[in-house]
């Protein structure tokens, strides 16, 4: 069942309370899901050793500069006590912390500083489409062996789907890093979320204000892909296997048709964002019905519906190419012995990874909220 809410919260022993720069704080311990809060909500936290929220309040507006109601004070709390913060709250959220990537990032930072310039990524674009060329001159070749792989290997291949990609999102998460660690911002752990097995770098972005830092910190993912795709369709085309091909499928998958995703929160979405100086549209077919109802009569807002609308239609052709490439039936080895004809065989395996990703890293959350719920329930 779903524990009370904290009525005279205690801080956990060990918590420890690292000042960032911007005004920030980065609340660390070993059993906490960790945080990056204001310094005065900070200063604030620290006041919890026992004492009633109302005996609490003087002191934490004092803390805060601010005339804090006792009822945002216990929602403030409430909602920090799933993150493990709380003495006999153990940590809900999904969250845990993997290393430190601080001291590789400063490495890169200072040691190699031509990475960060207008050649470096000349280059890398350079080499993602050197990339394209050769997978799309070698299209036949691939789409007959990841047929016949996933056909052969289908339950292997889900799992090594999700296992290669792993390595290959944690380049992506740190080439978000290592933009912010350039511009004076702080990286400071990569964990994994347990509700659905993605990656995430938590960093104190609070110096990076203007577009033209905001704008390389969101495409730092998206250099670090590009460079990952061109390494390994040349790894599979030098060395054709089983484990070459599995790295390259995912990202592959990635490039063509997810890389360039208009979808809520997306890299490019933020980037457009930011360029533009209008808010996202909060994924595609939200902006697709904003649209409809409104042509925009701005120039910048005809730059942001030119790059929607591009995406979108990129998409469905991407989209069209994967579909038709496997439309062929696919001899699948269910088990041993026993085989089916499968039309559309790899994009419906990767339909079928997701629904199980989805439902395997999604049904913690959902116990969780069933057992919530007040007996008789509807």
């Amino acid at each position: 069942m779903e524990q009370a809410e904290p009525r005279a919260p205690v801080l956990r022993s060990g918590l420890e309370f690292r000042p960032l720069t911007g005004g920030y704080v980065f609340l660390y311990h070993p059993e906490v899901a960790s945080q990056v809060l204001d310094e005065r909500a900070a200063a604030a936290l620290k006041l919890c050793r026992g004492q009633a929220l109302a005996d609490m309040m003087p002191d934490v507006r004092a803390a805060m500069d601010y005339d804090c109601t006792q009822e945002e004070w216990a929602g403030f709390i409430n909602q920090l006590k799933d993150f493990g913060i709380f003495e006999g709250y153990p940590k809900r959220y999904p969250r845990v912390r993997l290393f430190d990537p601080g001291p590789a990032l400063d490495f890169l930072t200072h040691r190699c500083r031509w990475l960060f310039t207008a050649p470096a990524v000349v280059l890398l674009f350079v080499l993602l489409f050197a990339g394209l060329w050769l997978l799309l001159s070698n299209w036949g070749l691939f789409v007959s062996e990841v047929g016949r792989i996933t056909g052969v290997y289908p339950v292997p291949a889900m799992l090594l789907y999700y296992l290669c990609f792993v390595p290959i999102g944690l380049l992506h998460e740190l080439g978000h890093g290592v933009v912010c660690r350039w511009f004076g911002g702080e990286v400071l752990e990569v964990g994994v979320r347990k509700n659905n097995a993605n990656l995430y770098v938590l960093s104190n972005t609070s110096p990076l204000s203007k577009p033209s830092q905001l704008i390389p910190y969101f495409a730092g993912g998206a250099f670090l892909d590009m460079f990952a795709f061109f390494v390994l369709v040349n790894l599979w085309l030098l060395w054709p296997n089983f484990i070459t091909l599995m790295f390259l499928l995912p990202q592959a998958l990635f490039v063509l048709q997810f890389s360039y995703a208009m979808e809520e929160g997306s890299d490019l979405a933020k980037i457009v964002s930011q360029w533009t100086g209008i808010k996202e549209a909060g994924g595609r077919w939200a902006f697709v019905k904003e649209f409809r109802k409104a042509r925009p009569t701005t120039k910048e807002g005809r730059k942001r519906a030119a790059i929607y609308l591009s995406t979108i239609l990129l998409q469905g052709v991407a989209a069209a190419l994967l579909i038709w490439s496997w439309r062929e039936p696919v001899s699948v080895t269910l088990w041993p012995g026993f085989a089916l004809s499968i039309p559309f065989w790899p994009p419906l395996l990767y339909l079928i990874y997701r629904l199980l990703r989805k439902t395997i890293f999604g049904l913690p959350a959902f116990l969780r909220r069933m057992s919530a719920r007040p007996a008789g329930a509807a």
